[in-house]
């Protein structure tokens, strides 16, 4: 187990707090299946998490979130982007901090429950799928820029009812693009579905939820 920590902490978590089994045994020089059992053998010592099969993270870790884990959920031919109430509280929108973490996929999946955190996942057409920009941390993960968080969380209210149909008190950056938002809505092929999420966006602006003065930089993850 010595060989694999000391491979984890010098090579693998100066550049991440989350981590593969295949990662750590290529850092330590040693067969994937003993990567594995020491690894899990760190775990039992409370030393590392398991998050899931195969991945791994140091939760002490000054730079670990459970966003990190993100990039992590997906192979290599698929994709996802945090969004919705997520995407929104990290950039600041909004104080509230949403129980789990909302990614946007290609395809539906089931709710992840992990130590580290519960993800959710929302498909959404491909057509659709966009607006991200790189957040940076150690290993960066996508996130919905706040007019597409904004836009997918209407999306999702005209399709499925009441979901996302009350919205917690959110204040728009100074530099939030209407246009962008509008942009997004003219993409919706469906027409009563396109309406649906323009009156949406009409009534929320009509609520009062104004662009405010500059607020200074957006927010942090926690």
């Amino acid at each position: 187990m010595r060989k694999v920590l000391e491979a984890v902490w010098k090579s693998l978590l100066p550049r991440s707090p989350v981590f593969t089994t295949a990662e750590a045994a290529d850092a330590a020089g040693i067969s994937l299946s003993n990567a594995s059992r020491d690894l899990a053998k760190a775990a039992e010592r409370n030393l590392l998490t398991r998050v899931r099969r195969g991945v791994w993270a140091a939760t002490q870790h000054p730079d670990f979130s459970a966003y990190a884990v993100v990039p992590y959920l997906f192979r290599s031919k698929e994709s996802g982007y945090v969004s919705l109430l997520s995407a929104l509280s990290v950039h600041g929108v909004m104080e509230q901090i949403p129980r789990n973490v909302q990614v946007m996929t290609l395809r539906q999946r089931p709710k992840l429950r992990t130590p580290v955190g519960t993800f959710e996942f929302h498909k959404i057409q491909g057509k659709l799928f966009g607006g991200i920009e790189p957040y940076q941390m150690m290993r960066p993960f996508d996130l919905a820029t706040p007019e597409k968080a904004l836009f997918d969380i209407l999306y999702l209210s005209a399709r499925r009812g009441r979901r996302f149909s009350a919205l917690p008190e959110i204040e728009l950056p100074a530099d939030f693009s209407e246009v962008a938002l509008l942009s997004w809505i003219e993409k919706i092929e469906l027409r009563p579905l396109r309406i649906a999420v323009a009156q949406r966006w009409d009534n929320l602006s009509e609520r009062g939820r104004e662009i405010p003065e500059p607020r200074g930089r957006r927010g942090q993850l926690v």
